[in-house]
């Protein structure tokens, strides 16, 4: 599997087109909304048929408020990339151009975290304040004390954070992530029985029948939109009394939105009814703030759902 996309995201191939792409980037930087926009017409009459400036030009297009540019420029995107490695469906679902569950395409997702990797620990930990991992396992300290998890699955499993703050909680850890570059640095850190490049929906039918004792998913689901697939295929890869445990970002509406900050909010009242949907008890719920974004709490949730 990989996420490159079928063009460069670093150059246009063309010097002058760049140049004008980088100083669009900076005036997107300074909130200089209309040079942004003026810039990235100007690179687009240079190389109109690459993604990126087009991707840039929508930006610049929503934060002067001018939508159906924004979403011409972004059909536009998708025409010339369907895998859409960039995200142009997430931010056409932000604008109700698009359903919520198509913001999530894989290329985009695998594409993100390959970039991310080599300063993915340092970044989100050092800067966004990351604690997910470690919320999670005070939860399960919490709820199920002293217990230990012979069979773990791993979801999103990113760099391996989460299997680190398991520790000896955990036996046989195995994890999934969209990112091959992720899975590469996970494996360095031998905390792994078995780790897969893949779509989580996708590895959860891989595993036997009642074969895991918990399956755990720490600020992954904020790149889900539909838990429903997951939730029924994490029940039957539980056994009795298994444990699924995972943070979600939440909102104070219903149903699933795309954020300002381009992740899946779930409400909390639909992540209740799709796990007892899926046959699960409710073992905890309680407001968790994960990470931080632009400097403030990101609100959000944690749960702890048990196979009968």
């Amino acid at each position: 599997m990989t996420a490159t996309p079928p063009f460069s995201t670093r150059s246009s191939g063309d010097m002058i087109a760049d140049r004008r792409y980088a100083y669009g980037d900076a005036a997107l930087a300074e909130q200089d909304w209309q040079a942004a926009f003026d810039l990235f017409e100007q690179t687009l009459e240079l190389v109109p048929h690459w993604p990126p400036a087009h991707l840039a030009l929508a930006r610049a297009a929503l934060a002067l408020g001018e939508e159906e540019t924004a979403r011409a420029a972004l059909e536009r995107v998708l025409t010339l990339d369907p895998a859409d490695h960039l995200g142009a469906a997430m931010l056409l679902a932000q604008i109700g151009s698009k359903p919520v569950a198509e913001a999530m395409p894989a290329a985009y997702v695998a594409a993100l975290f390959d970039d991310y990797a080599p300063r993915f620990d340092s970044h989100l930990v050092n800067q966004l304040a990351y604690r997910a991992p470690e919320l999670l396992v005070a939860a399960l300290d919490r709820h199920q004390p002293e217990r230990h998890f012979a069979h773990v699955l791993d979801l999103g499993c990113g760099t391996g954070l989460m299997a680190r703050a398991l520790g000896s909680r955990a036996g046989l850890v195995f994890g999934v992530d969209l990112s091959p570059r992720m899975v590469a640095v996970a494996a360095e850190t031998r905390l792994y029985a078995g780790l897969q490049a893949g779509e989580l929906v996708a590895f959860l039918t891989q595993q036997p029948v009642a074969g895991a004792d918990l399956t755990i998913a720490a600020d992954v689901f904020c790149y889900v939109p539909d838990l429903a697939p997951a939730f029924a295929e994490a029940r039957r890869c539980l056994a009795p009394s298994g444990i699924l445990a995972f943070t979600v970002q939440t909102h104070p509406g219903e149903g699933v939105v795309v954020g300002e900050d381009c992740r899946i909010h779930h409400a909390p009242g639909l992540v209740r009814h799709l796990a007892v949907e899926a046959g699960f008890t409710l073992l905890a719920e309680e407001e968790a703030v994960s990470r931080l974004d632009a400097g403030k709490p990101v609100p959000g949730a944690l749960f702890l759902l048990a196979a009968p």
